[in-house]
């Protein structure tokens, strides 16, 4: 990882963010590139243990927290290769194998970005009043899935019911990790 890398992955989530697709011309989608690109979840790292230690229900009485703290980082890292991995079978089925180093780059800084916006919104839902906490976790999450269909129209170039369904993809993926995460973290 290189400070270049990191510097033109955040350049490049910033434009994204905002709706500009110009943002995927700053990042490197050659293959390497992508590899590259999971730093990303190095620098994603602290904020997503500060939302988890925020967001995080009351552990059960009987469970291990070093044991649900491991599950919790095994889901982390499974959860930042599933999809790549899963878009390379599904690149390959609509035609666009040669936008998936791309599309991974793309996906990897976005997942960044998804977690400081996802803090941002548990941070202020802590603070405001219950039903105004909820409005604001549900336009954190509108605009996430807003932003995961708008990098995978414009990185893998498809239409947008293809991008839909690469976020459905993404969601079936992370509720099963989530999930798996959970029972590990618990499990006896």
């Amino acid at each position: 990882m290189s400070a270049r890398d990191v510097a033109a992955g955040l350049a490049s989530v910033s434009l994204l963010a905002r709706g500009r697709a110009i943002g995927l011309d700053l990042l490197d989608g050659t293959p390497a590139g992508a590899w590259r690109s999971f730093a990303a979840m190095f620098v994603a790292a602290p904020f997503f243990l500060a939302l988890k230690l925020l967001s995080s229900p009351p552990m059960v009485a009987e469970a291990d927290p070093l044991r649900l703290w491991i599950a919790e980082a095994i889901g982390y890292v499974t959860g930042w290769f599933a999809l790549p991995l899963t878009m390379l079978a599904i690149a390959r089925a609509m035609h666009r194998l040669h936008r998936w180093p791309l599309f991974v780059c793309a996906w990897n800084w976005t997942n960044l970005f998804q977690v400081l916006v996802f803090l941002a919104g548990a941070l202020l839902a802590a603070v405001l009043p219950r039903g105004l906490g909820q409005l604001v976790t549900l336009v954190a999450l509108g605009y996430v899935l807003w932003l995961q269909w708008f990098v995978a129209r414009e990185a893998l170039d498809v239409p947008g019911p293809r991008a839909v369904a690469v976020v459905g993809v993404d969601l079936v993926l992370g509720l099963f990790i989530s999930g798996l995460t959970l029972s590990i973290g618990l499990a006896r």
